[in-house]
């Protein structure tokens, strides 16, 4: 018989515990052990918790008298944050976490999601917050894991008309997640992460039509900011076999401060040896919400509105080759077999003849510094043609295909090379 599963819940019990033992008694109904953990630090606990703040306090090295005493509020929060991610970390090492559930404010998501952020992806997490909402951002507490955000509605202190319906449901969720577990072990094919953008997509799905036949499985992240920081995590975690970072734009709102935005891309390359092919696809553009939020100096600029939410700005001649240039450093100092491919006629769909962001001189621009600045151990293979060409796709998805079957990065592109010498002498 299958042991019990259980659900792990994480609430500051001074003001919250009336929330927190309804909801441990309704996840309890389904069948399932409960933990409950409490990483407060000031006032009162309002129920006994399974493991104590005095507990989280020991598994950061420290007492909770001694975070007291320091009389810091953030250096104390810091503390027991790092002592709840121990915890978890143990619990779910232990099979004990099969799922795990917050309630909170502020303070309360920051801590709980950063114990749900240090669990694998694939493991439930649930955190019912009050700031689940439009007004708060919510990358910082979600940052690259699969953590469901669910708003309160009401501030969460005790049980009442309001409240009680939200945090059954909430039960009825983490329970749910829990008790169906994992998906039954398969035999999956080797994975190639693959990034893609609603730009890009046309591209995406002709490499994946390609090399899935040959018994690949391709896993696609959209470059929205998080997206390619998963895919990078994951593939230091050993989770592919190889690597096509098609879909780059995080590079570029990076550098300028656009909302789609992320820092050290393509490091991962750096660190961990595997097969990759790159394109600048997407670093054609700067992001932002609408032309009213864009910084003053990209108001004057083309722009191309892609919904109610996000406005992609023409970048200037420079901005394209600092984006160029910040690429370059990290292909050269890529550890596994690496290739790089433009497609000199637009890296994405706004970017191409007669539409909105079509920059000529910008896509020469980034040819020209690739040229000048990659190492002879990454070619480059420039194809005339937009990234949404079926010829584009054709060549990624065979330079990705040689390069597992071990062929070297030089060979590969010395057939394409002489390919156009052949062409432009005819």
């Amino acid at each position: 018989m299958e042991p019990k599963r259980t659900v792990v819940i994480v609430v500051t019990l001074d003001t919250k515990a009336a929330a927190a033992e309804y909801l441990r008694d309704e996840i309890a109904s389904w069948g399932l052990n409960t933990i409950l953990i409490d990483p407060g630090i000031l006032g009162q606990p309002g129920l006994r918790a399974d493991i104590t703040r005095e507990q989280v306090a020991e598994a950061a090295g420290t007492t909770l008298e001694a975070l007291i005493a320091t009389g810091k509020k953030g250096f104390a929060i810091a503390q027991q944050t790092e002592g709840l991610i121990a915890i978890v970390r143990k619990l779910h090492a232990e099979g004990k976490l099969d799922g795990i559930v917050g309630l909170g404010g502020g303070q309360g998501t920051s801590i709980v999601t950063a114990a749900m952020r240090a669990l694998p992806v694939g493991v439930p997490k649930l955190m019912l917050s009050t700031v689940a909402t439009g007004t708060f951002q919510f990358g910082s507490y979600v940052g690259i894991k699969d953590i469901a955000m669910m708003h309160s509605v009401t501030d969460i202190l005790d049980v009442n008309a309001i409240s009680r319906p939200i945090l059954r449901n909430t039960a009825n969720a983490i329970a749910g997640m829990a008790l169906r577990g994992p998906a039954p072990k398969q035999e999956d094919k080797p994975t190639i992460a693959i990034t893609q953008l609603g730009q890009t997509t046309l591209c995406v799905m002709r490499v994946k039509s390609i090399l899935e036949p040959m018994g690949y499985q391709l896993v696609p992240f959209h470059a929205s900011g998080a997206g390619g920081p998963a895919m990078e995590d994951l593939t230091e975690a050993g989770k592919f076999v190889g690597v096509i970072d098609l879909s780059v734009h995080e590079i570029m709102d990076g550098l300028m401060g656009g909302i789609a935005g992320a820092q050290n891309r393509l490091d991962v390359l750096t660190r961990h040896k595997i097969p990759a092919v790159v394109a600048p696809g997407g670093n054609d553009y700067v992001l932002f919400e609408s032309l009213q939020r864009a910084p003053e100096k990209y108001k004057n600029r083309r722009m191309m509105v892609h919904n109610a939410q996000m406005t992609c700005f023409l970048p200037t001649l420079d901005e394209m080759i600092e984006a160029a240039r910040y690429m370059i450093d990290r292909l050269n100092r890529a550890l596994g077999p690496t290739i790089a491919v433009i497609p000199s006629v637009g890296f994405t769909e706004s970017n191409k003849p007669g539409n909105d962001l079509w920059f000529p001189e910008g896509n020469q621009a980034v040819v020209n510094e690739f040229r000048a600045g990659l190492r002879p151990e990454v070619p480059l293979i420039v194809l005339d043609v937009h990234i949404n060409h079926p010829a584009f796709a054709d060549l990624v998805a065979d330079c990705m295909a040689r390069l597992l079957a071990g062929e070297s990065p030089q060979s590969i592109a010395r057939q394409y090379l002489s390919t156009q010498d052949t062409k432009n002498t005819q």
